[in-house]
């Protein structure tokens, strides 16, 4: 009798063993569905993502060029116009409306690709994008972004994402930190380039993960289609910092 239940112990146990080692199979198949569903799903996100940037880089540029020329030229033939037969007031909101139509077309441009960018390198704009924001704001920064060509490190294609990663960062600052100080350092460490800001504001006073806004939220967006990582570091009335990592993609054109 003892016997007998010794053998049903052991096949109970066999039993069992088999379908903890068929629970493990499974749950391992689960979890490489996942992430290849995962790398499918960024890879498709990130091909329209870029596409649709590269789109809008095209649309920016044929909205500078013709209709910012031609209100330009607009804008000078009202400045010719002889006042004496004019009455100079209308004159004059003509001339102030045509300029808040550049301004706005210079607005709308950059919004669908970074102006800047046309314009500079991906340092200097930067650069210029943190002296326009900052000194506005009467905020105090310091950056090691001299000391680190970034377009050396970064695909063409990704420039604009690293660009309004940092732009959200400065204007969620700007906006909502109520700090007089923002440090932006940027670094290389073998394929990974690495970005780390911080300030010495409020940090956010609700919790973390539910107060991520519309800011926060582009943010987190942006580095995940350049496949990279974020992490939050919240100080309570000592200030909020970003550790954003991105791995260095070599072989493509910039």
């Amino acid at each position: 009798m003892h016997q007998q239940h010794k053998e049903t112990y052991i096949i109970i146990l066999i039993i069992a063993t088999g379908l903890f080692f068929v629970l493990v199979l499974f749950l391992y198949l689960v979890y490489k569905q996942y992430q290849k569903n995962r790398e499918l799903f960024i890879e498709k996100l990130n091909a329209e993502y870029l596409g649709r940037g590269e789109e809008r880089r095209r649309i920016s540029k044929d909205l500078h060029d013709e209709f910012g020329a031609l209100l330009s030229t607009t804008k000078m033939y009202l400045s010719t116009l002889n006042k004496d037969n004019l009455d100079t007031d209308t004159l004059k909101k003509t001339i102030n409306s045509v300029s808040e139509g550049l301004n706005t077309l210079h607005k709308i441009t950059n919004d669908l690709y970074p102006s800047a960018l046309n314009k500079n390198n991906l340092n200097n704009a930067i650069k210029d994008m943190i002296h326009e924001y900052c000194s506005h704001a009467d905020i105090k920064t310091t950056t090691n972004i001299d000391n680190v060509e970034i377009d050396e490190l970064i695909d063409q294609k990704s420039k604009a994402q690293i660009y309004w990663i940092l732009k959200e960062i400065v204007i969620n600052t700007i906006k909502h930190s109520k700090s007089k100080t923002l440090d932006m350092q940027f670094s290389k460490i073998e394929n990974i380039f690495i970005i780390k800001t911080k300030d010495e504001g409020v940090g956010i006073l609700n919790n973390l993960v539910s107060n991520k806004g519309n800011g926060i939220t582009n943010i987190t967006n942006r580095v995940e289609i350049l496949r990279g990582s974020i992490e939050m570091l919240n100080h309570i009335n000592k200030g909020l910092e970003y550790l954003i990592k991105i791995p260095i993609v070599y072989g493509k054109e910039n």
